[in-house]
């Protein structure tokens, strides 16, 4: 669940007051965040476990935990976005890419997993706001309906049930992990 305070700031203000702390910058507007549940945080390792694992063993980026302050630029304004699990592909990655701070660049992959009070209309717009910042490809996992949609650059989205496969397209090429597997 998230909460907004009425301080408005800038990706800079917001790096200097609230790194290391539970919240987000939504276009200028703090979102404070409360931690998660037990089984979000087992769904998020579990699916962000899978993706490092399969990226180091083919060598195809960098993978981030939870709560990793990604800064994303989009035609509506600033934001720093933290997902439950991202990906980066590593020919993306500049060399003098900075460890301190937030992320300077968009993932390739996002993970969100919603809570169960989190209103699914702000997480549609959390990931078309990902896919504006250059995100392509976003995984919304809903324990809440036993989904997962996927969100592809280009607009489509595709709700996967148990039966189906979720798939790395081409930012994991050759990553597969059956939905029902999501949940445990």
């Amino acid at each position: 669940m998230t909460s907004a305070t009425r301080t408005r700031l800038s990706a800079e203000e917001f790096e200097r007051t609230y790194i290391g702390k539970r919240a987000e910058l939504w276009r200028g507007e703090v979102r404070e965040k409360m931690p998660a549940s037990r089984g979000h945080g087992r769904i998020a390792m579990r699916i962000g476990s899978r993706i490092a694992n399969f990226s180091d063993q083919k060598g195809l980026g960098e993978t981030h935990a939870a709560e990793t302050g990604f800064r994303i630029q989009t035609p509506a304004g600033e934001s720093v976005l933290a997902p439950d699990a991202a990906f980066i592909r590593k020919e993306r990655i500049p060399p003098d890419l900075p460890d301190e701070g937030f992320v300077r660049i968009a993932p390739d992959l996002v993970v969100e997993v919603r809570l169960p009070d989190d209103p699914l209309p702000e997480l549609h717009e959390k990931a078309r706001e990902w896919l504006a910042g250059g995100v392509r490809l976003v995984w919304l996992v809903d324990p809440v309906r036993r989904v997962v949609e996927v969100w592809r650059a280009g607009g489509q989205v595709q709700t996967l049930a148990d039966a189906d496969v979720l798939s790395g397209d081409e930012v994991l090429p050759g990553f597969e992990l059956p939905a029902r597997k999501v949940w445990g």
